[in-house]
């Protein structure tokens, strides 16, 4: 802190020498320049005559006027400090003598007279130093030619028979609304009275004229008098005043956007007589004792003609005038704004009659046909549906975006074909002018041509000028329309087969019978482009490292089977004609697990990793699975037939984790081991699926769906609910084979109230008959009765019913659940919480217990993702 304020003094300091160290700008930087206003001396500036040649020194440049200005701001600080230490003096001197206070209070007041006359000084010189200014605002140089408001400038021609000449005289011509004294007070031509213009005078005075947006014309000629004087005369055309404004052919667009681009007006410039003073900010600063005053100041603003004189909104009631920069420019204005906000077909015509009446007709933009380019008959028609855009729809930018999205959710075959960057202009702001005709009986007629697009041309070096603001409208509609092009009101959709789509993924696979054991898995799908047989190929393999000395005490063979390498493979078919969804078969022998409806692998193998908490139990599963499922809209309903070996895993010893290295290996429960068949049925919905969603897993199992989706908390409810009945036979505890089934539901709804905000609620019921230990159901543990240990209450049914409740960043939630063992349910246990999220996966829970076992600590977990 203190470094900042010895940077801020210094700063002031700086400023303060620079301010002092210019005695030669006219006024003197010592205190005795500050007596009586009589002791000035005027500089040699101030008896420099008009007329002399010594005439441009005589006016103050920028450099010495900013000097001035600082040396006043010097001496005006310097004075307020004197003021605070007499001010601080006379509270110390109060003791002082009648004498020494008279002598004191003589200082203060020709101090004080001296302010007083400063301060009339500046009262009187207010409209001067306003004009002064301004002068110094309209000396700066203006070199803009590529300006808009500068193409109505015609090149200024001083030579007369290859003699040059210097005008005398300025001429305004043309003029009939406005009277030549209105248009000089407000350009306020920079010459001083009796005096003859330079030639920078004149070419100021032309910008001037030129920028104010009050006419379509300004042509200066030079003209010489008999008496061999040239005369410049300035031809002017006035834009004509605008009595009245109508507008058709609105439907989506609202009037009052497009009156507001019509009659925009920048802000005001300072009236003539104004005692406004420069935009400036003043903060007064004190550091250590030591003040210093700080200004920002914007000295500068733009000039335009009063407000009276255009045409504008005043309180929704129109006023009429001149529309600044003319009607051509005022709808050129609303066509490119129109065309920004997405309306890439827009047009706008109109005519203005001589009575000043306006009539702007507005062409939102239709479309009038959409080809398909890529694809013939039926799936060209199946584009077309997918699209949605027909002919006389109204075009929007956002609608190109939607479109794809649809193609791609409804016919995932098929994707957007790259067109060439020069011509695929349905994302981007389509270029147009408006083109002004006059007609014979004084009618002007407008509308809008749209600009030839630049031929493509191959260079090896090719330099590239890019604004902000079309590097920004890239970025944010950079993905919009790929695929589609607009020629002229046409609609051309350019689309192909989708490309074999390759998906690899890495398995960090982290559990308390493997150590880490890390892994990848892929996918291949191969799409055919007439929508008949799609193919997918799956595998994945990962292998138990070791590391950590990690082993099962006194079993170094059952070490060695454990560390095995994990393998799985598949194939599947889709064939959308019969609603099959997949047809396929997989082999496998790879470590598994059936509480993957608890929690995801990703923290599940996080929280092994780290604190030794899998909250997973795992087995060996050797076999092969031949499924089925068939698709209708948001249902899915299918077969699976597996026959698998199951064997009892152990824990390795001693745990491989980043803490908690010294506690017990987490216990990993028995399997009932052996050959097991079963046949499971299955039945799904998922509210609003996409088409192309992938339906099923290499890691499938009858406790998780087949579609891995969530709800939108930002649009509509989602349901989510699947059921299997699974019916098999296999080892019994008694050893010979039994007979077994169970049926799984499970139902999870969102329903959002807002953005981000919103109820989820989730109903999960389980159980059945001779069940193996594996497939034996379990209550407690994270998503599963949270609050409650890993699978604290075990039975052959289970019950478990959530809700929680979320306020965007934070969350309310409870379970509910009961389990049903040898032939009686346990009494309903009830687990709350609170919950914060960073997204709609990405969230921490805590949560406690409310039986007799609750404690105020809570416990408390990170999670990636949501399993409901």
């Amino acid at each position: 802190m203190r470094m900042n304020r010895l940077a801020l003094l210094s700063c002031l300091v700086s400023l303060a020498s620079g301010a002092q160290s210019v005695p030669d700008a006219g006024v003197a930087a010592g205190p005795q320049a500050v007596d009586t206003p009589s002791s000035t001396t005027p500089g040699p500036a101030a008896t420099t005559s008009p007329g002399s040649a010594a005439q441009p020194e005589a006016r103050p440049t920028h450099e010495s006027a900013a000097e001035t200005r600082a040396a006043q701001a010097a001496d005006e600080q310097a004075d307020d400090e004197r003021d605070d230490e007499d001010a601080s003096g006379s509270e110390a001197d109060d003791d002082r003598d009648y004498g020494q206070l008279r002598v004191k209070t003589s200082e203060e007041d020709a101090r004080a007279e001296h302010k007083r006359s400063k301060r009339g000084k500046k009262s009187r010189d207010g409209k001067d130093s306003s004009r002064e200014k301004r002068d110094l605002c309209e000396d700066e140089d203006l070199e803009d030619d590529d300006s808009d408001e500068l193409s109505v400038l015609a090149p200024l021609q001083l030579d007369v028979d290859g003699r040059a000449l210097t005008p005398t005289t300025l001429e305004l011509h043309g003029l009939h609304r406005l009277t030549d004294a209105q248009v000089r007070a407000f350009i306020r031509p920079n010459t001083q009275e009796g005096s003859a213009p330079t030639p920078a005078n004149l070419r100021q005075t032309l910008r001037r004229l030129a920028r104010t947006g009050l006419f379509s014309r300004v042509e200066p000629r030079v003209r010489v008098t008999e008496q061999g004087a040239a005369v410049l005369e300035v031809h002017l055309e006035e834009h004509p005043i605008v009595t009245q404004v109508e507008v058709e052919g609105l439907r989506d667009i609202q009037l009052d956007e497009i009156l507001e681009e019509l009659l925009h007006l920048p802000p005001r410039y300072p009236d003539e007589d104004s005692d406004e003073d420069d935009e400036e900010f003043v903060a007064t600063l004190r550091v250590n004792g030591a003040r210093g005053t700080l200004t920002v100041s914007k000295p500068c603003p733009p000039q335009h003609p009063p407000r009276e004189w255009l045409a504008r909104m005043d309180k929704d009631t129109y006023r009429p005038g001149i529309v600044l920069g003319g009607v051509t420019a005022a709808m050129q204005r609303a066509l490119r704004e129109l065309r920004s906000d997405g309306y890439m077909l827009a047009s706008l015509s109109g005519t203005l009659t001589p009575d000043g009446k306006l009539t702007v007709i507005v062409d939102e933009g239709r479309l009038e046909s959409v080809d398909v380019v890529g694809v013939e008959g039926a799936i060209a028609d199946r584009v077309r549906e997918a699209l949605d855009l027909k002919a006389g729809d109204v075009f929007l930018r956002s609608d190109a975006r939607r479109a794809m999205e649809r193609l791609e959710a409804r016919l995932p075959f098929l994707e957007a074909k790259s067109v060439d960057t020069d011509s695929r202009d349905a994302a981007r702001r389509r270029d147009a002018r408006i083109i002004e005709e006059r007609a014979a009986d004084g009618v002007r007629h407008y509308r809008t041509q749209e600009q030839k697009r630049r031929e493509k041309r191959r260079r090896e070096n090719v330099e590239v000028e890019l604004s902000w603001g079309e590097l920004f409208e890239s970025w944010r509609h950079g993905g919009d329309g790929d695929g589609i092009t607009l020629e002229g009101r046409k609609l051309v959709v350019h689309v192909r087969p989708r490309r074999p789509d390759v998906d690899v993924s890495l398995l960090p696979i982290h559990t308390q019978v493997t150590g880490l054991a890390p892994g990848l898995a892929g996918s291949l799908r191969l799409w055919d482009g007439k929508d008949r047989i799609h193919t997918t190929l799956d595998a994945a393999a990962f292998l138990a490292l070791r590391l950590g000395g990690q082993k099962i005490p006194d079993d170094p063979e059952g070490t060695k089977r454990q560390r095995r390498v994990n393998l799985l493979g598949g194939a599947k078919v889709e064939i959308p004609a019969v609603g099959l969804a997949e047809l396929g078969a997989q082999a496998h022998d790879f470590t598994d697990t059936l509480d993957r409806w608890r929690m995801s692998d990703i923290d599940s193998s996080l929280y092994s990793a780290l604190i030794n908490r899998p909250d997973r139990d795992y087995f060996r599963r050797k076999g092969v699975a031949g499924f089925a499922t068939f698709r209708w809209s948001d249902w899915l309903a299918g077969v699976e037939y597996h026959s698998d070996r199951y064997e009892t895993l152990r824990s390795f010893s001693p745990p491989l984790s980043l803490f908690r290295r010294d506690s017990p290996p987490f216990p990993n429960a028995p399997v009932t081991e052996g050959r097991f068949q079963s046949v499971v049925a299955r039945v799904e919905y998922a509210s609003g699926a996409p088409r192309g969603a992938k339906v099923g897993s290499l890691f499938r199992t009858p406790e998780t769906a087949l579609l891995d989706l969530d709800g939108d908390w930002d649009h509509r409810p989602f349901l989510h609910a699947f059921a299997t009945l699974e019916v098999g036979e296999g080892p019994a505890a008694a050893g010979a084979d039994e007979r077994f089934w169970k049926l799984v539901s499970d139902f999870s709804l969102v329903v959002p109230t807002s953005s981000k905000t919103g109820l989820r609620l989730r109903l999960r019921g389980a159980g059945g008959d001779n069940l193996p230990e594996q497939k034996r159901e379990a209550l407690g543990g994270w998503t599963a009765l949270r609050g409650f240990g890993f699978k604290e209450f075990k039975g052959d049914v289970s019950m478990l019913a959530s809700a929680e409740y979320r306020w965007h960043a934070f969350g309310l939630f409870t379970d509910l659940g009961t389990v049903r063992g040898d032939g009686e349910w346990t009494d309903p246990r009830l687990g709350v919480g609170a919950s914060f999220h960073f997204t709609d996966d990405v969230r921490v829970d805590v949560a406690w217990r409310t039986d007799e076992k609750a404690t105020a600590t809570p416990e408390a977990r990170l999670f990636f993702v949501r399993t409901f």
